[in-house]
């Protein structure tokens, strides 16, 4: 079975293996070193300025349903207001 090996040239360390899936040629790998920002995502690698392609770090599923959460708190505290003055008015 084929397997990707990425490992220190100089030390022989392995760090990272994979096997099966796309078969690769040899020496058509590259490494970048480079320093991702909090909140980041290294998306890609532009491959003619050889700088990595950063993104926002996705929402979890936690944070989306938080946001919901208050946005709801909110409308419903405005249509609380909303009744309570009606009430006062009548």
């Amino acid at each position: 079975m084929k397997t990707l090996l990425i490992y220190n040239k100089n030390t022989g360390e392995i760090l990272f293996t994979q096997s099966g899936g796309t078969e690769l040629e040899d020496n058509i790998l590259t490494n970048l070193s480079c320093e991702v920002p909090d909140g980041k995502i290294i998306k890609s690698v532009n491959i003619e300025t050889k700088e990595p392609v950063l993104d926002d770090i996705p929402k979890t599923d936690i944070e989306k349903l938080q946001e919901q959460v208050n946005n709801l708190a909110q409308a419903n505290a405005e249509l609380t207001s909303i009744v309570a003055m009606g009430k006062t008015n009548a």
